[in-house]
């Protein structure tokens, strides 16, 4: 039985050496006439088109590969019989070259592949040459041995060890292939690091294949020192703003356990913060590598700054608010201190409002105050509504987890048209206490292929405190996205599930501020329906009702890197009724497109209880 030890790299970079020589050889001299004074003109080299003058021309050969694909493809494009064709410094003497070349390296390539046995032929033929291949059939992964030395071998990182062993790239049974093998032991030396292993290494590894049983034993030798901790924030490119608006946004203490995990939540969160154009968060390595005795790595983040003010003008068009203009202006540093202000306006055909949100940085505990003015006039579905309000919240992020305190001043005149000659007019006013709860861990906040966000809002009211009705509230939303994979673990789509469920516990919805109420209906909740247009029935009006409940399912299959389809069905209900929760159902289908502003949805959906259809356009995850 043969058995050999086979570095499959080295065979496919075998004809390098040629390769470079070839593609380094100078090109054929010129014509010595073209030399000549006055009439070298003459007899110089004919005007070249432009991919002539970059090195490629049309083929100057015929090449024909009879190869199972992807083998033909690499066979043109990594041999010399395939890369020489359109190079325009070809001389028709190197073809017999080329072709005793040509059986080495295809055996490098098939090689790589995992074929080691293959029955290979060039020849040349009449105009270029002709390459038959059989590859004959494919070596297997046998066994997988990762034997692990070091701390990360001790019995604390267990399940570490075994999730690598879990997640190696070559599973037993697979097609041995270089590229693969080669990837596999990358991935499991970046897991490692991940971990906080910086200075894992791979100490040996080894591929025996077995030629006659078609079969490969791996082995890998991983070398692991002591884990490592968050050392020193070292920040650059700080300018405008204060070193709190990075410092607060840390998930991590120094001397924490190192954890790549955390460094990209730093790196997302300040993406997000609106202080920055451009971040890089990362582990100082040179620093570890200067000093090997170093048990905390420092973490460089470089930042862009925003400009600190700007005004911004802009409008558009959405299906469930129609044509709308904004203006706004915003500060990012408010008194030097990185407090962030919008103030603008925002006019649509159904709702006008004028805002001014402040927002203090996080500090290092991960606290941040909030405070917010804003003023109202709606017309929806026959409510006619004139509202203001001020807020005072206190926001504290623990890791994925944000907690929100707060206290809220509402008042509002409410229009409610019972027929063309009745209508009625309410004064709702409530000082509001609420608590909220969000976690949200998604891949990405613009684009998100992964991950769930679930929020938990509770509130009350009482007539005691400056309140028209006393009353409490519960709402609550989850949002998830799961990718789908094939048994290759190529995903070919994704299924969105969206669910609400709201309640007011009071005596009536009368005298409660609308904003504490529930409506639904529209592309952002049941599409195929008005928007906010499902909630309590009066007069000719719709209201908002003191129960809420929908749920969404949609399932998008990937056409391309950018471009989805979407399927999807919605229900759900307001009311004011707990008896009355029959739902109004709508489904349809959609197109997905990726932006760098996130997704742009286009739904055409019908709502099956009204037996209507609707047209939808918008951009951005619908939360």
């Amino acid at each position: 039985m043969l058995r050999a030890l086979l570095t499959v790299a080295f065979l496919v970079l075998g004809s390098g050496a040629l390769a470079q020589e070839l593609d380094t050889a100078p090109p054929p001299p010129a014509n010595p006439l073209s030399r000549l004074p006055l009439i070298g003109r003459f007899f110089g080299e004919p005007a070249k088109d432009a991919d002539a003058a970059n090195g490629v021309v049309a083929p100057q050969y015929g090449l024909e590969v009879d190869a199972p694909s992807p083998l033909d493809r690499q066979i043109r494009e990594s041999t010399l019989l395939g890369r020489w064709r359109q190079r325009a410094d070809y001389d028709p003497s190197q073809l017999p070259l080329f072709v005793a070349r040509a059986p080495e390296e295809v055996e490098g390539l098939l090689a790589a592949e995992g074929y080691f046995s293959p029955q290979i032929k060039v020849a040349e033929i009449k105009g270029g040459a002709r390459v038959e291949v059989i590859p004959g059939p494919r070596t297997l992964v046998d066994t997988i041995k990762l034997n692990f030395s070091g701390e990360v071998a001790s019995p604390e990182f267990d399940d570490l060890r075994a999730r690598l062993t879990r997640e190696w790239l070559l599973s037993e049974g697979q097609a041995f292939r270089s590229p693969d093998w080669e990837r596999a032991k990358r991935e499991v030396l970046a897991a490692l690091r991940d971990a906080g292993f910086l200075r894992a290494r791979i100490h040996d590894s080894e591929a025996l294949v077995d030629v006659d049983r078609r079969t490969a034993s791996l082995s890998v030798d991983i070398e692991s020192a002591a884990p490592l901790r968050f050392g020193e924030v070292i920040i650059n490119g700080l300018e405008r703003y204060p070193e709190v608006t990075v410092e607060g946004l840390t998930t991590f203490r120094r001397g924490d356990p190192y954890s790549v995990r955390q460094i990209i939540q730093l790196q997302t969160r300040l993406n997000g913060s609106g202080y920055f154009t451009t971040v890089n968060v990362r582990p100082d390595t040179a620093a570890l590598t200067r000093n090997p005795e170093l048990q905390e790595v420092p973490i460089r983040v470089d930042v862009v700054e925003r400009q600190s003010k700007r005004i911004a003008l802009g409008g558009g068009y959405d299906a469930d608010a129609g044509f709308n203009v904004l203006a706004a202006f915003e500060n990012r540093n408010v008194g030097g201190l990185g407090i962030q202000s919008l103030t603008g306006v925002t006019l649509e055909v159904e709702r006008q409002v004028a805002y001014s949100n402040w927002d203090w940085p996080q500090d290092l505990e991960g606290w941040r105050w909030q405070v917010g003015a804003r003023a109202e006039h709606r017309n929806i579905q026959n409510e006619l509504v004139d509202a203001a309000s001020l807020v005072l919240a206190r926001a504290h992020r623990v890791g994925d987890n944000e907690f929100t305190y707060s206290m809220q001043y509402q008042h509002e005149q409410q229009n409610v048209v019972y027929s063309a000659t009745d209508e009625q007019n309410y004064i709702n006013t409530a000082t509001v206490f609420g608590w909220a709860w969000t976690r949200r861990s998604l891949d990405s906040p613009l684009a998100p292929n992964s991950g769930y966000i679930f929020t938990l809002q509770t509130s009350a009211a009482s007539q005691a405190v400056g309140s028209t009705q006393s009353f409490a509230r519960v709402y609550t939303l989850g949002y998830w996205l799961i990718p789908l994979e094939d048994l290759q673990q190529h995903q070919f789509g994704r299924l969105v599930l969206r669910g609400e469920l709201g309640a007011v516990a009071a005596d009536s919805s009368q005298g409660i501020p609308s904003a504490n109420l529930f409506r639904t209906g529209g592309s952002k909740s049941i599409r195929g329906y008005t928007n906010q247009s499902i909630g309590v029935t009066e007069g000719q009006a719709t209201l908002g009702g003191r129960y809420l409940w929908t749920a969404s399912t949609e399932y998008q299959h990937l056409i391309s890197r950018d471009w989805a389809a979407a399927v999807f069905c919605d229900l759900g209900t307001a009311t004011n009724s707990l008896d009355a929760l029959r739902p109004y159902v709508g489904y349809g289908v959609g197109a997905r497109w990726r932006t760098p502003v996130g997704p742009l949805n286009i739904d055409l959906a019908r709502g099956a209880t009204l037996d209507q259809w609707r047209f939808y356009i918008s951009i951005g995850v619908v939360f």
